[in-house]
C-alpha cells in the first residue's frame, strides 16, 4: 500500500494527464480543434512544490486524444531522472499510470510494467444506443480482462450514465472498475435520473466499482456535485469513492461554454474537491479525508 496524504499540504492526484509538445504534434492534423498545450511532468510538480503542496500519489491517465499512453511510460523515466537530479526535492513523489484499454495495445507486456495500475475505456459523448450488446465482451476484450493483473482495473469514462451502465454490464465480475466524474456529466438530469440509479445499483452488486472525482465535469458548482456524491455513498457505500483528482490540465467547456481553465488551476480544483468532500460529509458525517482519498488503495498494489 502507498501513504496517504494525511495534511492538506499533502496530497493525491487520482486523475491527472502529462504529455509535451511532442505527443500532441502527432496529433495534430487529426484533431478538429486547437491543440491543447503542453501539461509536462517537472512543470506540474515544481507549480506544487513551489506553492508548498507535496504531491505524494500522481495517477497519470491515458490522454484520449493520443493513439497510445506512451506519454505515460516517458513520464516515468521523466521522473526517475527528476529524483536522480534532486531526491530532496522529489523523492517522495510516487507515479503511477492508467494506459489506454485497446486489447492490441494493452499487451501483457505493457500491463507488467511495475507503475501500470490500469487501463481507461475514452468513450466521452457517446450516446448508449452506440454501444453494442458485446462490444466490450467478444475475444479480443476477454483476453484483455484475463490479462490485467489483480491489483489493476479498468477505468471508464463516458459523459452518459447509461453509456457507463452499458459497459460496465459487460465488463467481467472479478474485474475492478473505476469509474470517471461521479458516472455523469448530466446535472442537469439530477440523481433521480433512472440511468444513473441504476449504475449506482450494478455498482452495488458487484461490490468492486469506484466512483471518482474531481466531479466538475458533473458540475462546477460543489453543491450540486456534493448531491451526487452523496447519493454514492449512500447507495454504494462511502468507501467507494476516491475525490482527490485534479483532471488538470482542464481542457473543455462547462454546460454554459466556459473554458474549465477559467475555473481553475491546481490550487482551485484542490479547494473545490475539498468543498464537496465538506458537503458531503456533513450530510453523511463520513470524514472529510475518507471522502478524498480514502479508496487510495485502488491506485496502488
Amino acid at each position: 500500500m502507498l501513504p496517504s496524504a494525511r495534511t492538506m499540504s499533502e496530497r493525491i492526484d487520482s486523475h491527472v494527464h502529462f504529455y509535451t509538445s511532442n505527443d500532441i504534434r502527432r496529433v495534430s492534423s487529426a484533431l478538429p480543434y486547437a491543440l491543447p498545450e503542453p501539461h509536462p511532468l517537472t512543470v506540474y510538480l515544481d507549480t506544487l512544490i513551489d506553492a508548498g503542496i507535496t504531491p505524494t500519489l500522481i495517477n497519470n491517465v491515458h490522454l484520449s486524444i493520443l493513439p497510445d499512453s506512451e506519454n505515460v511510460f516517458a513520464s516515468f523515466e521523466e521522473l526517475k531522472n527528476l529524483q536522480v537530479m534532486d531526491k530532496a526535492r522529489y523523492g517522495d513523489v510516487k507515479l503511477v499510470g492508467t494506459i489506454k484499454a485497446d486489447p492490441e495495445y494493452a499487451t501483457a507486456e505493457r500491463l507488467a510494467h511495475p507503475q501500470v495500475i490500469g487501463a481507461r475505456i475514452v468513450l466521452h459523448d457517446a450516446r448508449p444506443e452506440t454501444v453494442s450488446a458485446s462490444q466490450y465482451s467478444d475475444a479480443s476484450w476477454s483476453a484483455f480482462y484475463a490479462r490485467l493483473l489483480p491489483h489493476q482495473h479498468l477505468h471508464l469514462y463516458a459523459k452518459e450514465a447509461e453509456t457507463n451502465l452499458r459497459v460496465l454490464r459487460q465488463i467481467p465480475g472479478r474485474v475492478r472498475v473505476i469509474i470517471d466524474h461521479l458516472g455523469t456529466c448530466h446535472s442537469e438530469r439530477d440523481i433521480t435520473e433512472k440511468a444513473y440509479i441504476a449504475l449506482l445499483a450494478e455498482a452495488r452488486q458487484r461490490g468492486n466499482v469506484w466512483f471518482k472525482g474531481p466531479g466538475y465535469r458533473t458540475s462546477v458548482d460543489p453543491q450540486q456535485t456534493a448531491r451526487f456524491v452523496t447519493q454514492i455513498v449512500r447507495q454504494v457505500g462511502a468507501d467507494k469513492v476516491l475525490l482527490e483528482a485534479t483532471d488538470a490540465p482542464h481542457v473543455g467547456t462547462d454546460d454554459a461554454g466556459t473554458p474549465y481553465c477559467e475555473h481553475f488551476d491546481l490550487h482551485k480544483v484542490f479547494n473545490f474537491v475539498d468543498a464537496v468532500a465538506n458537503h458531503v460529509s456533513r450530510e453523511t458525517r463520513t470524514p472529510v479525508d475518507q471522502l478524498l482519498r480514502g479508496a487510495v488503495g485502488q491506485l496502488a498494489s
